[in-house]
């Protein structure tokens, strides 16, 4: 998991890609902030994204 900072509302959270990646088939898969809903780019995967809070 990457740590990052939301560039809307600021707060830290981390992030990574989860589930079999398979060669082909890429999507872009958003890196939406769990906090307030941002976005905050995305990756070219044929997994999936996954974010968390850092904080309470």
């Amino acid at each position: 998991m990457q740590e990052m900072t939301c560039k809307e509302c600021g707060k830290v959270f981390r992030w990574g890609i989860v589930g079999t990646i398979y060669p082909g088939g890429k999507e872009k898969e958003d890196i939406d902030c769990p906090y307030c809903g941002a976005n905050n780019g995305y990756e070219m995967t044929s997994a999936f994204v996954r974010t968390e809070k850092t904080e309470d």
